[in-house]
Parts: structure tokens; C-alpha cells; sequence
């Protein structure tokens, strides 16, 4: 072999080795969570140079999503966010860490919901003023004001809702209004209206991750249109339910006035599929009360008390509910929901920033 052959086959094997070499560290990072890629951003630059792709980003957030890495994110009156664990192993959700949004006026505002990581607050006394933030990264984007919202009439919204677009590799936030609802769309920092509705619309608890409830026994789904799923059988004229996701899809709970249990129920490609059954209820009200948070893989569910501000645990083996938390010690008012562990934030616009806050030495949060 000569020498110019051997040099070749040298500087393939050395690529190869490279090559191998940043796909390993690639996938490894990929099943890290956010704590521990913001801390080895500075201890390397070829690191850095990966946890900063979009690319790699993206692959965290869909591996997250494989793994269940969520975080229970509570709002306290305060204007403090807690990130508990939702870990069952841990019997009291333990705390993982506190933040203050770095922007006063929206430390006090109202957290609507999440998707992918992503939570959207609006301003506190503000209608017109949201923000989208990433708590694991700290990152956010203040969104542009929407045109559409001049009128005083127009005021709170009925419903809000913030969906992943896949078609488009899009995030949208949807604001629900009596008349007509907006989409902002990340990709292109614009908001669009629309006009029509197939039914009246009323009040679901201010806001929804991926559906909306009406007056009459139905759901409506936003996706790039609105359309009416079939209801599960059991829900009929004595009944009552409530909206959720659970798994990343839409989820339905709920019983009649006269037993003290509820079905859980998830939307699946060819309809509704059972999930499990609740009973042993504290109250009949339980369902109006209680919000579904979050369900582990051996159906232990985490309810959110919105009257009593409780944290509460129910175990299917023993079919009983334990409070865990108690909230009300030192708040009023408290909202909770569950947050995807993440690093990915939307590409931005030229006109937009997302702000990163960072220590006094430089390094990020």
C-alpha cells in the first residue's frame, strides 16, 4: 500500500472515529434533562456547539416526551412558579426549584397552559399581553400585540389554547373570544382571525391545551379546523365531565350526579378508549373541583383541588386518595399544571427576541 493510500485510509478511520464519537454524545445528551445540558454548555466547546442546535433540541424535546419527563409547575399568588416532581416514588412531590419571571408584569399574571415545554402567561390586568416562556431553559418570547383586540368589548378570553403543528413544525396559540378567535403563529410572528364557529361557546375554566366545552353535550377540537369527535357512551344527560390531556392526547373525565366514580377516557386515531376507572370519590363534586394533572404508568393520578388548593395522590391498588400537598398554607390562589422537561424554544422571527437570563459570571441559569 503507499503512503498516499495509507494517509487516506487513516483520515477515514480518524473520521469515522469522530463521527462515532458525536453520536454518541449526541444520543446521551438526548436523555439528559435541562438542568444538566444548561451546566455542560460551558464545559466544552464541541459540547456547546451541540445543545445549541435546533436540531439536537428538537430531538430532546421528542425523547422527553418518550420518557414521561414532566415537572408539576404550581403558580403561587406570589408571583413565585414552583417545579415539583411528579415522580410517584417521591410521596410528597418533592420541590425541585423556585422562579420569579423576570418581567414584573407578568410575576402576578395568569398561567393558561402548556404544551411541549412551552407555558403561555398572560399579564397580570393585561388582556393583550401574553408571553410565551420555556421555565426549564428560562428562555421567552413577549408576543407581538394582536390587531384584532382593540375593541374593550372584546376582553378576557372565553378559552385559550397552545398546540404543536407538525404539518408546518409550528406552535400556535389560540385565543377564543364569543365572536371570533386569533391564532398567532410562532413561525411567521403574526396573528390571523377567524370568524365562524359551528356552535355558541362558553366559559371551560378559562382556558383549554386542546379542546373547548359548549353548552350542549359535544367537543369541539381545534386543529386546523374545528371538528366534533364522538362522545364515549357514558356520557349522557346526568352526566358530567371535564377536558384534559393526558399522554399527549385528549383526554375525558368524568361520571354521573349519583355515583361516586369516574371514567377517564383518551382519544385515540379511531375514537375514545378507556383508560381506567376512579372511585371511591371524596365528594360528589369531585369532578368540578378536581383537576387531572397527570397519570404515571401504573395509574397512580395526581387531582388539583382548585377550591382547597390540594395536591392530591390516588393509588388504584388500594383505591384510596392522599393529600400531598397542601397549598393554601401560604397562598390564596394557586394554579397548577404539567410542564415537559425540554430545551427546545421556537426559531424566531428577525424582529423577535427571546430573552435568556444569565449569572453575573456570564453562565445561564
Amino acid at each position: 500500500m503507499s503512503k498516499k493510500a495509507a494517509q487516506k485510509r487513516l483520515d477515514m478511520e480518524g473520521n469515522t472515529s469522530i463521527n462515532l464519537q458525536f453520536e454518541i454524545t449526541f444520543f446521551i445528551f438526548t436523555k439528559l434533562p435541562v438542568k444538566s445540558l444548561l451546566r455542560f454548555q460551558s464545559v466544552s466547546k464541541s459540547w456547546n456547539a451541540i445543545l445549541v442546535e435546533q436540531k439536537f433540541k428538537k430531538t430532546h424535546r421528542d425523547q422527553s416526551k418518550v420518557l414521561g419527563r414532566e415537572k408539576l409547575m404550581i403558580q403561587r399568588i406570589n408571583g413565585y412558579f414552583e417545579l415539583r416532581d411528579v415522580e410517584i416514588r417521591y410521596p410528597q412531590l418533592c420541590l425541585m426549584e423556585e422562579q420569579l419571571f423576570p418581567l414584573k408584569r407578568f410575576q402576578c399574571g395568569e398561567i393558561l397552559c402548556s404544551c411541549d415545554g412551552l407555558v403561555l402567561l398572560k399579564a397580570d390586568n393585561s388582556d393583550k399581553e401574553y408571553v410565551l416562556w420555556n421555565p426549564s431553559t428560562r428562555e421567552y418570547r413577549i408576543l407581538d400585540s394582536c390587531p384584532y383586540l382593540n375593541n374593550h368589548e372584546d376582553g378576557c378570553p372565553k378559552a385559550c389554547g397552545l398546540c404543536y403543528d407538525s404539518n408546518l413544525d409550528d406552535y400556535k396559540v389560540v385565543l377564543i373570544y364569543s365572536s371570533f378567535y386569533v391564532v398567532y403563529t410562532s413561525n411567521k410572528s403574526c396573528w390571523t382571525k377567524k370568524t365562524s364557529f359551528p356552535c355558541p361557546i362558553r366559559l371551560f375554566n378559562h382556558s383549554c391545551s386542546q379542546g373547548i366545552s359548549t353548552r350542549d353535550k359535544c367537543i369541539l377540537v381545534f386543529e386546523l379546523v374545528f371538528n366534533q369527535p364522538i362522545l364515549p357512551e357514558f356520557v349522557g344527560v346526568n352526566s358530567f365531565f371535564s377536558l384534559n390531556t393526558l399522554e399527549g392526547r385528549l383526554s375525558l373525565y368524568g361520571g354521573t350526579y349519583h355515583d361516586q366514580e369516574l371514567d377517564i377516557w383518551i382519544m385515540e386515531q379511531d375514537g375514545w378508549k378507556w383508560l381506567m376507572n376512579v372511585c371511591n370519590l371524596l365528594d360528589i363534586w369531585f369532578v368540578h373541583d378536581k383537576k387531572l394533572l397527570w397519570c404515571s404508568e401504573n395509574g397512580e393520578i395526581i387531582f388539583h383541588g382548585q377550591w382547597n388548593q390540594q395536591l392530591i395522590i390516588y393509588y388504584p391498588k388500594t383505591k384510596q386518595f392522599v393529600t400531598v400537598v397542601d397549598i393554601s398554607k401560604d397562598s390564596m390562589y394557586a394554579m397548577a399544571l404539567t410542564c415537559l422537561d425540554s430545551s427546545y424554544f421556537p426559531g424566531l422571527n428577525a424582529k423577535e427576541e427571546v430573552i435568556v437570563p444569565r449569572l453575573r459570571d456570564g453562565a445561564r441559569i
